[in-house]
């Protein structure tokens, strides 16, 4: 007898005229993979730890009964959208986690009802509703565009790997005659594939471009060098339709495209990590409005972009509030408007100079310590959002300045109990470990406005903000190395 496993995933933030779309998965008998479908819906919103992300990843079902052979899931759209099938092998190798056998792309619309035969080799079959449209997507495209390097033959250890170019080519003419054999095909649906297969192909081919002009010099380009690279997007991209956002490489570009005519006008600023200014961030939101008029979706996206860029990479919040007034104006019912001006108001008051906002938290022992408790030594404090996060790349650090500063790892991690949380820590010459309940590490994320992006904060001896929003960099934080150098006055 058949058994059947009902997801339901009711959506409450869609409208009325959202319709159920169906996916009906076959599977075969004892199975040693999981399944597991989610949905990818490009909208900004709110997420812990990170200030604002563009994607939304809504589980729709996930199958692990290896007895059962049917499972279907029932969700809500409003329009077309990307699903991400991933098949997870059970199967443990020594050392490592259960490992995912690549991921899947689906695209959905509403009222589709599509069935998924799972070989057991792993291969799918499609019937149903738009079935073309997936089996287009299987047979012309991988989970990830960089996927493909190494099925072309590309080699990270040569310079010239231009023996994959006609490889790259031939990909492209198969996707593009693939979607002329369509009949009909949705408008959305050719333009995500039009999206990916104009877009990844002059990226995979400036892969290739990149890695020659670089040669062993290494990551810096020369002016010349560099207009070159940026010139593959300026020549190669085009917009399309709004459902071309879908496509995660075509959102990249989509910024690339407006953002290199901007930092050829105003440089960044290789001092503070390459970050734009303000004047770059105006122009970048006043392009976005004239280039994307026409297509109203990708607007809102990149304008959404530029004032969360201005608000969120930059320390001085003078472009951010020029940027929100104008947002506002354009979108005063965007849902986003309380974040950007609660945030924009938290960073104003965290001015360079002002005394650093005081908190009061437990130690290692279970004794409380404030901040102010500190004065007399600067400090260098560490946001963690994860358990032992920055120690190992902190030490050296530690090592050379701990006579001369307090390095302060604050525990902000979710859903950690002070003894778990205990249990990881070491006494160490120099080090102040503290631990945030759930609703005090809120509100040192709210009143600090840091993020896993920019953990770092630096106070002086007086207990004043010396430089705040220090961005996490790989493998040694070189900007926050500058700074704790500029504030003991080494050379």
């Amino acid at each position: 007898m058949k058994t059947y496993i009902l997801f339901f995933l009711a959506l409450s933030s869609l409208v009325a005229e959202a319709q159920k779309a169906h996916i009906t998965l076959k599977l075969p008998q004892k199975r040693d993979f999981t399944v597991s479908l989610t949905t990818e819906q490009v909208r900004y919103h709110e997420a812990p730890s990170i200030g604002l992300t563009d994607m939304e990843f809504l589980n729709i079902g996930y199958f692990d009964d290896s007895t059962k052979q049917w499972a279907m899931t029932e969700f809500e759209l409003k329009e077309p959208q990307v699903v991400r099938l991933d098949l997870i092998s059970k199967k443990i190798v020594t050392g490592q986690n259960p490992s995912s056998n690549g991921s899947r792309l689906l695209f959905i619309s509403p009222n589709d009802s599509l069935t998924i035969t799972v070989a057991p080799d792993k291969s799918l079959t499609f019937s149903g509703s738009h079935a073309s449209y997936q089996e287009l997507l299987r047979d012309c495209f991988k989970g990830k565009m960089y996927e493909y390097l190494p099925v072309f033959g590309y080699n990270p250890t040569k310079i010239d790997n231009s023996n994959i170019l006609p490889k790259v080519d031939s990909l492209q003419m198969v996707r593009q005659q693939r979607l002329q054999s369509l009949n009909n095909p949705s408008p959305e649906f050719e333009s995500y594939i039009k999206a990916m297969t104009l877009t990844e192909a002059y990226l995979l081919r400036l892969i290739v471009s990149d890695k020659k002009i670089r040669e062993s010099q290494g990551v810096q380009l020369k002016p010349d060098e560099r207009k070159t690279i940026q010139d593959f997007t300026l020549q190669n991209f085009k917009i399309l339709s709004d459902a071309a956002l879908m496509s995660e490489s075509y959102r990249n570009e989509l910024k690339n495209f407006i953002q290199i005519p901007v930092i050829q006008k105003y440089p960044t600023d290789s001092a503070k990590a390459y970050v734009l200014t303000p004047e770059a961030v105006r122009l970048a939101y006043q392009n976005s409005e004239e280039k994307l008029g026409a297509y109203p979706k990708q607007r809102q996206y990149l304008l959404t972009h530029w004032l969360d860029y201005a608000t969120t990479f930059r320390s001085d919040m003078s472009a951010a509030r020029d940027l929100l007034g104008r947002y506002q104006s354009t979108y005063p019912n965007s849902e986003l408007i309380p974040y950007f001006k609660r945030t924009i108001e938290t960073k104003e008051r965290m001015a360079v100079g002002q005394a650093a906002p005081n908190f009061t938290l437990k130690d290692r022992e279970g004794n409380t310590l404030s901040l102010s408790s500190f004065q007399g030594k600067p400090v260098c404090i560490a946001f963690c959002f994860n358990l032992k996060q920055h120690e190992f790349i902190f030490k050296p650090l530690e090592t050379f300045y701990n006579d001369r500063i307090t390095f302060v790892y604050l525990n902000v991690t979710p859903s950690t109990s002070f003894e778990l949380w205990q249990s990881t820590t070491e006494k160490r010459p120099g080090v102040v470990h503290l631990w945030a309940s759930e609703e005090d590490a809120q509100k040192l994320k709210d009143t600090y406005a840091t993020s896993m992006r920019y953990p770092f904060v630096l106070v002086d001896a007086q207990g004043k903000i010396v430089e705040r929003w220090i961005p996490q960099e790989f493998p040694d934080n070189p900007v926050l190395q500058k700074e704790i150098k500029a504030l003991l006055g080494r050379k």
